[in-house]
């Protein structure tokens, strides 16, 4: 029986997309911690406290190990379950990281559009983004059912 074949926009989403955004991510979260605290809680609400540093640094792991699988194993199977497995993984992750920032923007009393700045839309709308792919591709939007062959 043949493998489902996945189309080429999730080729290149997931094993070089992906992946592209999470090495500055991963970057700036152990050498400039305090960007990454202000791109969630503004300066004015709150400091970087060098002593939570650990908490960027695991962070930092988590999404390491999700480029090593996005890089890794998506490149060394094609079996689309196993892409379904590591899609719905990372879709855990989206969902958590649009959850905590809800939970963040409520507790700063910032839900309001006027508070809200360019840089809390533009992660919502990205995550919102890339999870809605990974919904897509989990529904089976774009993998075409492999045909059966006939014996002859």
């Amino acid at each position: 029986m043949a493998q489902p074949t996945v189309h080429p926009f999730y080729h290149v989403w997931f094993k070089w997309v992906d992946i592209i955004v999470l090495v500055p991510t991963v970057y700036t979260l152990l050498t400039q911690p305090e960007a990454m605290l202000d791109a969630f809680i503004p300066a004015s609400m709150s400091t970087y406290n060098p002593d939570q540093g650990f908490l960027f640094h695991h962070h930092a792991a988590l999404y390491a190990f999700v480029g090593i699988i996005l890089a890794g194993v998506l490149r060394v199977s094609n079996d689309t379950n196993v892409w379904r497995v590591v899609q719905a993984a990372v879709l855990v992750v989206d969902v958590g990281l649009l959850a905590s920032t809800y939970v963040s923007l409520k507790q700063q009393d910032r839900l309001d559009i006027q508070s809200m700045r360019a840089a809390d839309w533009a992660g919502i709308m990205f995550t919102a983004f890339v999870a809605a792919i990974r919904v897509f591709f989990l529904l089976g939007v774009g993998v075409l059912k492999g045909t059966k062959s006939k014996s002859v």
